[in-house]
């Protein structure tokens, strides 16, 4: 499988890592919109799309995969081996072109592990996952099938216990039974908005224009979006505390209905103040993030972000920068945050331990060898992985850890490329570039020179640069050189994020 840059995947991650691969209310809208809405292309091309695409996707056996589409619905059959490999083959599906809907029903195959040490592990997983709050949550296992009961805060902590409970070794499904208890009621007012200005200010619906009423804490939004994907993380997006369901039937997904012009105006008008009352509400709201928001005091200077203050996780620190780098306006970040754990620091060798169990429960890095290192809450990851992905996968895993105040991930990915022509890397790229990168605006050419893709043209936002170098690693160009002018923001200041891996 081809090398490709997991930034993406987190961030959204991680976004990421966070949308649900099974179909909810809503997703697909009424039936008579599903079928009234033709496809933008035959089917036969979206299956070929698709399947070239997981066939790109490291850790997926695409061969295992079926792939259907009618009427804009994909279903995939067949078999994975992890319920984490299941999302990930959705949202490929999801983010292509023309789609609909995606119908996942694959297969996750059942592992060795028995039910009580995979109960043990979601247990572990959501004890250190200080977002949650130590929820009073009952977990029940049955043939690598988990079933929670309890309550949580909020629809993003119920959305978030799953997604812990999804990354356990050995899990086949997670039958989320959470009830969320609104412990401070907030207007329906309040409640829209907060979430209009969220969607309004975000760099992943800057050319959407999405109408939001809330009556009795249930938000209905209506609207049109580009994808699949991104009326999934539209959902996501509204539900923050307070909020008790969101409806999206009214919410259509049809790309060509997007407008351009509309991103330029939402550009043209942002300030500094805009952005600083947008990061407010982004960390009072994110799950991981809002524990720490009074501690967090971000400046802006002509879009440039400087984070101040002192969090308790080195994963809250992380996520704060994600979350300031996809507010509409940003042009840099400077995290200065400062990594303090509450309560009584762990030792070295317990950090260790911990890490070392947090890497086991995962079922894409359980079966390699790392050596890991720790001096005063610093680690350091030492040993080979087969993929890019992997490397930043366990980084990610070890951010999560109690007491751990940096990560120097110096694993090492092995030397196992498998080379395309420069044909074949020029087909892929303009593929997914078409698929999954439609945008008017962009005006993006390839050339491929030695298996390295040269990216020349023009795209509006610094996410779009960042997808396409993505897609360029995808279609297996190892050193793309990314040449795209960015039209909406000023020379690029070096993110952690928007940085060539």
């Amino acid at each position: 499988m081809n090398h490709r840059n997991f930034a993406t995947v987190a961030a959204a991650a991680l976004m990421t890592l966070v949308s649900l691969s099974f179909l909810r209310p809503g997703l697909l809208g009424p039936q008579a919109a599903l079928a009234a809405e033709q496809d933008k292309f035959e089917s036969e091309e979206l299956e070929a799309a698709i399947k070239a695409d997981l066939d790109d996707t490291e850790s997926l056996n695409a061969s295992r995969i079926s792939v259907e589409v009618e009427n804009g619905l994909v279903t995939l059959g067949g078999n994975v081996s992890s319920l984490m490999d299941k999302r990930r083959a959705g949202q490929i599906a999801k983010r292509t072109r023309s789609i609909q809907g995606v119908l996942n029903q694959l297969y996750v195959d059942r592992s060795d592990r028995s039910d009580d040490a995979i109960r043990e592990d979601v247990l572990m997983r959501l004890r250190v996952n200080d977002s949650l709050d130590r929820p009073e949550i009952v977990v029940n296992v049955e043939n690598g099938s988990v079933a929670m009961t309890g309550k949580v805060d909020s629809l993003a902590e119920k959305r978030l216990a799953e997604t812990a409970a999804a990354g356990v070794r050995g899990v086949t499904e997670v039958q989320n039974q959470l009830t969320v208890g609104l412990t401070k009621p907030r207007s329906d007012e309040e409640l829209r908005e907060e979430i209009q200005a969220l969607i309004v200010n975000s760099v992943y619906f800057d050319d959407v224009e999405i109408r939001v009423q809330v009556d009795d804490a249930i938000a209905t939004l209506s609207g049109t979006v580009g994808s699949v994907v991104q009326k999934a993380n539209l959902i996501e997006t509204a539900e923050i505390w307070g909020v008790k369901g969101v409806v999206a039937d009214d919410v259509s997904v049809d790309p060509d209905q997007l407008d351009p012009t509309r991103r330029a105006d939402r550009y043209a008008i942002v300030s500094d103040q805009s952005i600083r009352q947008t990061l407010d509400r982004l960390f009072a709201n994110d799950p991981i993030v809002f524990p720490f928001a009074d501690s967090i005091s971000p400046t802006v200077e002509d879009g440039v972000v400087t984070l101040d203050g002192t969090v308790g996780r080195l994963r809250v620190k992380n996520k704060a920068e994600r979350l300031a780098m996809d507010v509409v306006g940003v042009t840099r970040i400077v995290n200065e945050l400062q990594v303090r754990y509450e309560g009584e620091l762990p030792s070295d060798a317990e950090i260790i331990r911990l890490s070392q169990q947090a890497i086991s429960r995962s079922p894409n890095l359980d079966r390699r060898d790392f050596r890991i290192h720790c001096q005063a809450a610093h680690v350091s990851l030492y040993g080979l992985v087969e993929s890019e992905f992997e490397k930043q996968l366990a980084e990610y895993v070890v951010d999560g850890v109690p007491g751990v105040v940096h990560v120097n991930n110096a694993l090492a990915v092995e030397n196992d490329w498998k080379p395309k022509s420069d044909d074949q890397i020029r087909e892929d790229l303009e593929r997914k570039l078409k698929f999954a990168l439609f945008d008017a605006s962009n005006q993006i050419q390839v050339e491929v020179s030695d298996g390295v893709a040269i990216l020349t043209g023009e795209v509006d936002t610094w996410r779009q640069w960042q997808a396409a170098m993505d897609l360029a690693i995808e279609a297996g160009s190892r050193h793309p050189h990314n040449l795209l002018n960015v039209r909406m923001h000023p020379p690029h200041g070096g993110s952690r994020i928007y940085v060539p891996r």
